[in-house]
């Protein structure tokens, strides 16, 4: 018998988090979006997605208009007993993106099915995020983050020259030796504050620092951050810049020099999130899978749902829980352990619940969708 979707309800949630900023935007709010699907044999499914405007181009406003308007009419006919199989359009006719808007939509199809029978160890490492206006702050959170045993980070850039120069030399000084014997590694990431005239030289200076790679350094199409990487003496990390697996694609042209960073709410679910880790995997590719600042822990969950189910990236930054939100849309709270380590969450629903008391205060209904 067909399992098809009854009701679609979404929210829209504030939930107060701790201060976060980088040179695209600063935040003390997590702003998402939470839908619940209620399916015709019971079953309930929840999702969550962040739309960024200068990520996907998507606004809250128009994934909200999305999933009403051009996804819940046609999951509303589908068979949704194997997410697989289901159709979830991530364009529009114009070709627009709306991965944000079937990433919430696809999760909360994933959440009414099982654990999966088989899992991979998660040996991932979370990666601690560094970066602000006072470098006396990135020093105490280095501090903090070394002491807890993560070994990897990434340092936000963007808040002028001199504050990023003084911001590196900090995490120079804690992580060289660590650096030196592989024990450690630091990326930066520029959030497309750079120009692309500017960024060779850019890059040029910072390397001395102990930088592996630059994450997007510069707002730019994928074919023209495919040729920047050939003028620079580091890798560049594509993030804004790698949407769509055709994008993906691109930089298979030269996989050393454009490194992935894959996230499931900008890549559109769990399914296209899994597809580019293989495709990575397949090519030789050095990939983080990322996320979106504020995510609850729904779409922590799901992260670690697809880290049991792919393969392992390089880097991983997400799980951060309550180290970032100050309060949590699911029960547990889910964050990393000692030395950014992450276990499988076992149980239905991707392994949390949802805190409907901390939904009812921090959420709002915005539409409820009817079969």
């Amino acid at each position: 018998m067909a399992v098809t979707a009854k009701q679609l309800s979404i929210y829209e949630t504030q939930t107060p988090m701790r201060s976060f900023e980088h040179a695209a935007a600063s935040r003390n709010v997590a702003r998402t979006i939470v839908v619940r699907l209620a399916l015709s044999d019971g079953r309930v499914g929840w999702g969550e997605t962040l739309p960024r405007d200068y990520v996907t181009g998507e606004t809250f406003e128009s994934a909200i208009a999305d999933i009403r308007d051009r996804i819940w009419p046609v999951i509303r006919e589908q068979d949704l007993s194997d997410p697989t199989a289901v159709n979830i359009p991530a364009r529009d006719s114009d070709a627009r993106c709306m991965n944000a808007a079937a990433c919430a939509v696809e999760l909360a199809i994933w959440w009414t099915q099982p654990p999966p029978v088989r899992r991979h160890k998660i040996t991932s490492r979370v990666t601690g995020v560094l970066g602000s206006a006072d470098p006396s702050k990135t020093a105490k959170r280095l501090r903090l983050m070394h002491l807890i045993g993560l070994r990897d980070f990434k340092l936000k850039l963007g808040f002028g020259d001199d504050v990023d120069t003084e911001n590196l030399r900090i995490c120079q000084r804690k992580l060289a030796r660590g650096i030196g014997k592989g024990k450690a590694s630091l990326r930066v990431d520029v959030n497309g504050g750079w120009d692309v005239e500017t960024t060779p030289q850019r890059i040029k200076d910072i390397a001395p620092y102990g930088v592996c790679v630059v994450e997007q350094p510069t707002f730019i199409p994928p074919e023209e951050l495919l040729n920047l990487a050939g003028r620079c003496t580091l890798p560049l990390m594509a993030d804004e810049s790698l949407i769509t697996e055709q994008d993906a694609r691109i930089y298979l042209a030269d996989p050393k020099r454009i490194w992935w960073n894959v996230r499931i709410s900008k890549n559109g679910g769990l399914g296209p999130a899994r597809r580019l880790l293989a495709l990575a995997a397949e090519n030789g590719v050095t990939v983080s899978n990322g996320c979106m600042v504020g995510e609850s822990g729904i779409l922590s969950s799901a992260q670690r749902r697809l880290l049991e189910t792919s393969g392992q990236p390089r880097f991983v930054e997400g799980n951060y829980g309550r180290f970032l939100l100050r309060t949590d849309l699911t029960r547990p709270s889910i964050r990393f352990g000692w030395g950014g380590r992450l276990k499988s969450l076992r149980g239905e629903g991707f392994g949390v619940k949802i805190d409907l008391d901390n939904l009812k205060r921090h959420a709002t209904l915005v539409e409820e969708l009817d079969n």
